[in-house]
């Protein structure tokens, strides 16, 4: 069956009741259909971006009632929506500019010139309404980082954070014949490794003491806060969930054959099942929560979330179709601060302005956010006066420090008489019945989505010399180019060494997707066939990119470079989790049982250089770009206080993933969430 034949199947199956649209219309209320009305109204708060973090502070502030909230958002609200809606439809929407930005990187050196694609959500919503519904949490001990390179100031640790991740989900667990099997303990290396490896970078950490002398940091406390401890339970405690939040997150109800099989291969290569991950102790796996409201069998995300229950508010407006060109200051600064006045948008080609007597927030995401400070004069001098834009604060941090979770997926073919996703595709009477299970229950193979993933750290896959020669590469790379690298890099590389060491961070995560999806070279499935995808994932690369303005025009995209594999790290990291899924993983009983073919990368692939040279062909981003507006001290190349002010202004604030410091061993989307409803009781608190 075609995609499309089977899409016209289910949406004849997907009817819209009168209630529903009775609902849909009461939401849309207070959705500004008029640039003119939106440009007359005297707005406390603006807010750029109706994304995942921009509604959810939007809808926070405005639980004020005397404050009046504006939101300018450049796609459409899109209930009822079946691309967005159907949880088993994650992805569909990615590619398609009706849905998304359409981002991509400029020719990456490392890849052979590749493009990567980078899809980020262009309605109301944002990424949470195309993304692939990962609803997990990183390691503790990755907060303490943040919170180490704020100097604890911002409450930006672990025990800061988890009340907003509780506060923004309703958590339901899985049910009990759901709950992964119990195995082995996770494989453990001894403390003297640990030691070793800490060791061995040495070298680099007196480089880097020296090179922050002169900040308030020092290698010591970053040390320290890289080792930092966690507490863990034995099973899912509600001390780690919320009941009451807007977003639902909750559990696959239909798995695959493949699931149990894979899950007890990786439990018997020392991976132990891990029944609470979201207790800050991630690693292992684990069967991860969802960004779906599992009564309703639909997807959860921002606009359902946060915008519809708050729609009927007169203080709280949304203008959709409206893209932000341009942050307008005030003639004389506050003590030295800028202070913004408006922000000016476009609507069809028209200009207009919002006034924002109070504060500008910027929520527009990690390529949208950077654009528009650097259209606003704010960055780095170098880039902004070629462009004939005048610095008002000059932040060379804008644009820097982009990071993202590289991924490289391989390609098994499964044997025949297995379930999965592929089913909907090669049997036209099951995708029939799947469509008119979902129509009438919502629940069944539609109303599912990836569940399986696995989180470890190096010790759990290589070698301890291997891991050594790793570290003492890394060092020397490290060292010699501490002169060329911004402070925060240097400090943000000290947590990074030091994690290494720490088994409870994660460095590479593996996702098992039980169908198919294009690979390297393998675009197409074959008909009647049966796949699996394992990717491996790098969760803290030490390459660093950028984003950044090449135009000042607005309805130009940046430029953005993250620079992939531009350190060996990072290359090679990923070569020896390929290398291992390839022959532990898919080697091993009783996954190897399902297994028909090593499909991409074939056979025939079995060398160091074959592999290095598929990766250059298959690697892509796990959709997770963070970190180009960094909370972080201005001197380090920070570009956002702990409360988040744009430093250098007093009214502007930025709320979503481009203030990641660092990244996370973590689907980026309820960290983000958490930022949001952090970020509203920080404003709350200033006012």
């Amino acid at each position: 069956m075609t995609v499309l034949s089977f899409r016209s199947v289910l949406w004849s199956c997907l009817g819209v009741s009168f209630l529903e649209l009775a609902h849909a219309q009461l939401e849309q209320r207070g959705i500004v259909t008029s640039a003119n009305d939106f440009a007359a109204t005297n707005f406390d708060f603006v807010v750029v971006g109706g994304g995942t973090a921009g509604l959810a502070v939007a809808a926070r502030l405005a639980e004020v009632g005397e404050w009046k909230i504006g939101v300018i958002e450049v796609g459409q609200y899109l209930p009822n929506d079946a691309l967005i809606n159907v949880p088993k439809n994650f992805g569909a929407a990615v590619g398609n500019a009706n849905y998304d930005w359409l981002y991509a990187t400029v020719a990456q050196t490392n890849l052979n010139g590749k493009v990567v694609r980078h899809p980020r959500g262009k309605v109301l919503g944002g990424s949470s309404a195309i993304n692939f519904e990962m609803f997990n949490r990183p390691a503790r001990g990755e907060f303490s980082g943040w919170s180490a390179l704020n100097l604890g100031l911002g409450s930006w640790s672990w025990s800061g954070l988890l009340p907003y991740f509780k506060k923004s989900e309703t958590y339901k667990p899985p049910r009990p014949e759901d709950v992964f099997p119990l195995a082995s303990t996770t494989r453990r290396r001894a403390f003297q490794r640990r030691q070793n490896t800490t060791e061995a970078a040495d070298a680099f950490f007196t480089a880097a003491d020296s090179a922050l002398g002169p900040t308030a940091l020092n290698v010591d406390d970053l040390l320290a806060a890289a080792s930092d401890g966690s507490d863990t339970v034995s099973k899912r405690d509600d001390a780690y969930h919320g009941s009451s939040g807007p977003v639902h997150a909750s559990h696959n109800e239909w798995y695959s054959d493949l699931a149990n099989p894979y899950i007890l291969s990786m439990n018997s290569l020392g991976v132990a099942t891990n029944f609470n991950p979201d207790s800050g102790e991630n690693v292992g796996i684990y069967n991860c929560p969802a960004s779906v409201d599992r009564d309703a069998g639909v997807r959860s995300y921002a606009a359902p979330a946060y915008y519809a229950p708050n729609a009927a508010k007169t203080n709280f407006l949304v203008l959709t179709g409206a893209q932000a060109t341009k942050i307008n200051w005030k003639s004389s600064d506050d003590n030295g601060l800028a202070v913004a006045e408006s922000v000016s948008f476009i609507v069809n080609g028209v200009s207009y302005s919002a006034q924002a007597s109070k504060e500008v927030i910027l929520s527009g995401g990690v390529f949208n956010t950077p654009q528009l400070l650097e259209l606003s004069g704010v960055g780095n001098p170098s880039i902004l006066n070629p462009l004939g834009i005048t610095t008002k604060i000059n932040l060379p941090g804008v644009g820097e420090n982009l990071q993202d979770h590289a991924m490289i997926p391989l390609s098994f073919t499964i044997k025949p008489g297995y379930h999965t996703w592929d089913e909907l595709r090669n049997n036209a009477t099951f995708a029939a019945q799947a469509a008119a299970q979902y129509a009438a229950t919502k629940n069944g193979i539609l109303a599912s989505n990836i569940g399986v993933l696995s989180f470890f750290p190096l010790q759990s896959f290589l070698p301890t010399s291997k891991i050594l020669s790793i570290v003492s590469t890394l060092v020397s790379d490290l060292v010699s180019s501490t002169s060329s690298m911004s402070l925060l890099q240097i400090a943000q590389s000290v947590l990074q060494l030091a994690w290494l060491s720490n088994q409870s961070i994660p460095q590479v995560e593996v996702v098992m997707i039980p169908g198919f999806n294009p690979t390297g070279t393998v675009t197409v499935p074959a008909a009647g066939t049966s796949y699996m995808i394992l990717s491996a994932a790098l969760q803290h690369p030490f390459s660093r990119g950028t984003v950044h303005i090449t135009s000042t025009d607005p309805l130009t995209k940046p430029a953005i470079d993250p620079k992939y594999l531009s350190n060996a790290f990072d290359k090679t990291v990923l070569l020896e989790a390929v290398k291992y899924i390839r022959n532990t993983i898919a080697t091993s009983a009783p996954i190897s049982n399902f297994i028909a073919t090593f499909n991409d990368p074939p056979a025939s692939s079995t060398t160091d250089t074959q592999y290095e040279d598929y990766m250059k062909v298959a690697l892509e981003s796990l959709k997770h770009p963070v970190g180009t507006a960094a909370v972080a001290p201005k001197e380090l190349g920070g570009v956002v206080s702990p409360q988040l002010l744009v430093h250098g202004s007093k009214n502007v604030r930025v709320v979503d993933a481009s203030v990641f410091p660092m990244h996370i061993s973590a689907h980026a989307q309820s960290t983000t969430y958490a930022i949001g409803e952090k970020a509203a009781d920080i404003i709350k608190a200033s006012w």
